[in-house]
């Protein structure tokens, strides 16, 4: 990130469900986040392989009201980056065990975001130092600083 340049964040598929869903507990944290790019405070990316997901999840499997709605809204929200065959090539390869998960963070890595924002931390303990993993509420209280 350069100095005075918003922070991009990038949302993996739990914390982007958890907005689309209102899921609880976590919908209080990952909307904030939302309310930051809207404010131009950061800028939130998407892999375009986790919409697959969201699109699967929303209308699918957990039937949302109002999927279409919401996921156009979240993609409006949001930079849209795709990762190419050499990230698909490093997920495959990497230690990371979850392999959608590792699809979504070398994508991430291999855009430059500064932040991959996650509920489960724990599926990333085999990450890379130069991306660092965290969740919303650890964002946004480093945020207000």
């Amino acid at each position: 990130m350069y100095k005075g340049s918003l922070p991009e964040l990038f949302l993996d598929t739990d914390v982007a469900f958890d907005i689309l869903s209102k899921r609880k507990p976590h919908y209080k944290d990952s909307v904030l986040l939302l309310e930051l790019a809207a404010n131009d405070k950061a800028l939130l990316l998407l892999a375009e392989s986790s919409l697959a997901n969201l699109i699967y999840l929303s209308f699918d499997i957990y039937k949302l009201d109002s999927a279409k709605e919401k996921l156009m809204d979240l993609i409006s929200a949001c930079n849209i980056i795709s990762g190419g065959k050499q990230v698909m090539l490093q997920a495959i390869s990497s230690p990371i065990k979850d392999k959608e998960n590792a699809l979504q963070y070398y994508t991430a890595l291999n855009h430059g975001a500064d932040y991959f924002i996650t509920r489960n931390i724990s599926d990333y303990k085999e990450a890379s130092m130069r991306l660092p993993v965290i969740t919303p509420a650890q964002f946004i209280k480093s945020s207000e600083k």
